[in-house]
């Protein structure tokens, strides 16, 4: 029986697409025993926790923080030293904001080290993968499973599982429907003027409505969903939205919000969690791309489309200007019209 330790950032689309991996090993080495952990607290963990009950291929699912210090050492203790056989980090992108506590960490945990070289940082591994600056996250689960001698299977399958335990019980019953995934968390070197302010990766809300009021007037049916953030999105909005329009913000559990991205006919967003999740389901998806790198965040699957408005400072994740830019005009490009057209354009196939 082989044990893995793998960090995976703390975002619910970075443990989404880390869900191939995860399986792959799990199919290849069926008697593995996989625990991951992330850079959180106490408040935030729990969704974390939940997402792995609901995936079933990881036993424990810890997390460290500075805020945290005892609770840090307990968790080292806890994992033991050179207690797992392999351990791997899961970092999306090369960048100087990136932290080295995560290979720190699986250095003291495991016997082998596995991870991707990254130019910014002096972090070392046993197997080190170098990798390209822009280096699809899916190409770099592939090059794990190559270090971990295994196939590189990442992209053989059409969808992955994320509720073992899926509810027989539609929440979707109209066709086409069309879900919108409104709302990002900030990206990780993103400077936050104002914590309630939108990242840098949103589309302005406005052209969300006008692009669901469009919709419904062809007669798709239009559902609008995301949690505490979103609400606070479209709450100015709500009396400009069309009364055709479903707005399930706020309302769903994450379980059922994986179910309704799950069971739509398309799902349009930018780079977020819950189109990452329909995107490893099979759901076909229009994901719209600005300061993140559409080449390594590109969703998974062959039905994953993207809208990519390209301008001299993107994408900016992992550079310096992220952290001063207040106008993020690559997402702004992108209009109405477009991404209709677009929508459009993938029903015609």
């Amino acid at each position: 029986m082989n044990t893995y330790l793998i960090y995976i950032a703390p975002g619910i689309g970075d443990f989404i697409v880390s869900v191939p991996l995860i399986q792959s090993i799990k199919e290849q080495d069926p008697t593995a025993v996989i625990d991951i952990f992330t850079c959180s607290n106490k408040r935030r963990i729990g969704l974390n926790k939940k997402m792995v009950e609901l995936q079933g291929d990881v036993r424990h699912c810890y997390y460290y923080t500075k805020d945290e210090p005892f609770h840090s050492l307990m968790f080292l203790l806890k994992a033991g030293y050179h207690s797992y056989d392999y351990g791997i980090v899961l970092e999306h992108a090369n960048s100087k904001y990136m932290s080295s506590w995560p290979s720190k960490i699986i250095k003291f945990c495991c016997k082998m080290t596995i991870g991707g070289r990254n130019p910014y940082l002096n972090i070392t591994y046993k197997k080190v993968i170098n990798r390209p600056d822009r280096y699809s996250i899916y190409d770099l689960e592939n090059d794990i499973l190559q270090e971990l001698g295994m196939k590189q299977s990442v992209n053989h399958r059409e969808y992955y599982i994320l509720d073992k335990y899926p509810s027989n019980c539609a929440i979707i019953t109209k066709h086409p429907t069309i879900v919108f995934c409104i709302g990002s968390g900030h990206v990780a070197n993103e400077k936050k003027y104002d914590s309630f302010a939108l990242s840098l990766k949103s589309w302005p809300t406005q052209n969300w409505i006008d692009l669901g009021n469009l919709l419904v007037k062809r007669h798709y049916e239009v559902i609008f969903i995301g949690g505490t953030m979103e609400e606070g999105m479209i709450r100015p909005y709500l009396n400009k939205l069309d009364t055709r329009i479903k707005n399930f913000i706020g309302k769903h559990s994450i379980k059922e919000s994986l179910q309704v991205v799950r069971e739509a006919d398309l799902v349009v967003g930018v780079d977020t969690g819950l189109i990452h999740g329909a995107a490893i389901q099979g759901t076909p998806t229009l994901t719209l791309f600005g300061c993140t790198d559409y080449i390594v965040e590109h969703p998974f699957g062959a039905h994953s489309y993207i809208i990519n408005y390209s301008i001299e400072c993107s994408p900016c994740l992992g550079y310096d200007h992220s952290y001063t830019c207040t106008n993020n005009k690559c997402m702004q490009g992108i209009s109405v019209d477009l991404v209709l057209d677009s929508i459009l354009q993938i029903f015609e196939r």
